[in-house]
């Protein structure tokens, strides 16, 4: 996992389905380059010591990390709530701050839901958040394991407020399906889940990459590091 990361060079990236063990493990491995913040859905206090979390990375040199809020899928976004069957989903965003240049850019990290029924009733609450946490309508981006085909209701409804790199990107390299599910027998090319997306807004898409490359024989993650060049302006 490591190696893929630094082989994609990311400047800043989202992190699914990290184990307390893993987030210990990546924040250590890659101290040197990245600050990581984590979300746990799982935990009022949204600390990734509660269980499973999602995250957010970004290069130090690069960044700073200028504003950070946490949501769960409900009604109710900051308080816990079980909204995935027995699962707890919800979101992490962040303000960035480019240090050369004082530009400011807004992230948010999810991973969505496996039922088809909260997928789409929660799938307009991404944009809500989105509104109400990036108020100076920065250059916007929406990212993570969506567990959405590319024709799922709630795909449809990200793509109204938001661009997908995959399709709109002037240069698109790599595999077409994102998750391999530690198979190699897969044939990413041809196979249909495309579940990781980068949305954005605000600003363009200059290249996406799906990466399949493999570290001595074997998958870095049960998906594939998708990977977008993101121009600020729009």
């Amino acid at each position: 996992m490591v190696r893929s990361i630094e082989d994609n060079d990311f400047d800043c990236f989202g992190l699914n389905e990290c184990s307390t063990g893993i987030q210990s493990y990546l924040s250590d491995a890659l101290s040197g380059t990245y600050g990581i913040r984590y979300f746990s859905p799982y935990g009022q206090n949204g600390n990734g010591s509660a269980g499973e979390a999602i995250g957010l990375a970004y290069k130090k040199d690069k960044f700073e990390l200028s504003d950070w809020h946490y949501f769960w899928l409900s009604d109710t976004p900051s308080v816990m709530t079980t909204n995935d069957g027995t699962k707890k989903r919800g979101g992490c965003c962040a303000i960035l701050t480019v240090r050369k240049t004082g530009t400011k850019l807004f992230v948010m990290v999810t991973h969505g839901a496996l039922d088809a029924d909260a997928r789409a009733a929660h799938a307009a609450q991404y944009e809500k958040m989105e509104k109400q946490y990036n108020k100076g309508d920065l250059p916007s981006l929406f990212v993570g394991d969506m567990n959405a085909l590319p024709d799922d209701p709630a795909t449809v409804v990200y793509r109204q407020y938001w661009d997908d790199a995959y399709l709109s990107s002037k240069v698109v390299t790599g595999p077409y399906c994102t998750f391999n599910a530690f198979s190699l027998a897969r044939n990413m090319y041809t196979y249909d889940k495309r579940l990781d997306y980068i949305y954005y807004r605000g600003c363009t898409s200059l290249r996406y990459r799906c990466n399949d490359k493999l570290y001595d024989g074997y998958y870095a993650s049960d998906h594939l590091p998708v990977y977008a060049d993101i121009s600020l302006r729009n």
